[in-house]
């Protein structure tokens, strides 16, 4: 019996040691892959507006014979919302010149040491929309960019048209969410995720396994530009902004509690169905947040990144919504 022991003993050794090897192997490839995407993807896309603060931030323009003005602000950690936002965008051509929004410390943005606080981040937008000569603008917006867009709807009622959420945080989310999505307990997975996942290259090579299916959700992309998304998504992730901005939003969140959009503001809300039967409340906690009586939540099929596995939905939600009629 001890043989065969000592013998389990080795063969654990061996599989051990061949695991920590294969973990070096990726992470010292995910380090000098890291520097060839950075050099790679560098000047992608987008324009570049410097802020009175001194960071630079990316944006992407793209023109339509439509007078109506639309921003996309994206989830956290998208890696480009260029490139994540592109069909969609392309998708609303008819009805909104988009400015796609490069928050700081992501895509091509660059990364700041200042506080992520809502009103940072909408000061930051403003400054942007205003350079480009924007005063009256819709604001459409993905996951924790919905606590963004509440606190500007409220900074700037006069400018905000109106706003389109894409299964949006919420101020009070944190009550009626499972323990393990609770803001707190998201700060300590992701600084879980970037030491396990990201710093060792697992995350990478997980990402270049998978990325056809994200692709494949995002059918006007160019093979060019496949390259750089990918580059991007493995490169660009949960970066030191990135942190500061997950671990800031536990404030944001009770800041804006009690917080509602104004009434001259017309709110869409598209919630996720996997969400709803996961947080019974969803739909109702977002309705919560509408004063205009030509507001209304929309419960589409699919995960919580609605504008990729379920982006005709979305699209004819947006379309068919005419709040001003």
């Amino acid at each position: 019996m001890s043989k065969i022991l000592k013998k389990i003993g080795k063969v654990i050794l061996v599989i051990l040691a061949i695991l920590i090897l294969a973990v070096a192997v990726l992470a010292i490839r995910n380090v000098f892959k890291c520097k060839e995407d950075s050099s790679t993807y560098s000047n992608a896309y987008g324009t570049y507006y410097t802020l009175s603060t001194g960071e630079r931030i990316n944006y992407t323009f793209y023109d339509s014979p439509s007078d109506e003005v639309a921003v996309i602000l994206p989830g956290h950690g998208c890696s480009s919302v260029h490139y994540e936002f592109d069909a969609f965008a392309k998708g609303l051509a008819d009805k909104y010149k988009i400015v796609m929004y490069e928050p700081l410390g992501y895509g091509l943005s660059d990364s700041t040491t200042r506080e992520r606080s809502s009103e940072n981040y909408c000061k930051e937008l403003h400054e942007l929309m205003s350079s480009l000569g924007y005063d009256r603008y819709t604001i459409i917006g993905h996951s924790i960019s919905g606590l963004y867009s509440l606190k500007y709807a409220n900074m700037y009622p006069e400018e905000v048209k109106a706003f389109i959420g894409i299964d949006t945080s919420v101020p009070c989310q944190d009550d009626v969410c499972p323990v393990s999505a609770r803001s707190d307990n998201m700060y300590k997975t992701f600084k879980r995720m970037k030491t396990l996942l990201i710093n060792t290259g697992i995350y990478r090579l997980t990402t270049e396994l998978s990325f056809n299916s994200t692709i494949e959700c995002i059918p006007t992309l160019s093979a060019d530009d496949q390259k750089m998304f990918l580059a991007m998504s493995c490169t660009n992730q949960l970066n030191a902004t990135q942190m500061n901005e997950i671990r800031k939003m536990t404030d944001n969140m009770n800041e804006l509690r009690g917080v509602k959009f104004p009434e001259n503001i017309p709110v869409l809300y598209m919630v996720s169905s996997d969400n709803c039967s996961m947080i019974p409340e969803w739909e109702n906690v977002h309705s919560e947040l509408i004063t205009n009586p030509k507001g209304k939540v929309v419960k589409l099929n699919g995960p919580h990144y609605l504008h990729l596995f379920n982006l005709p939905s979305v699209l004819d939600t947006i379309n068919e919504w005419n709040p001003y009629m």
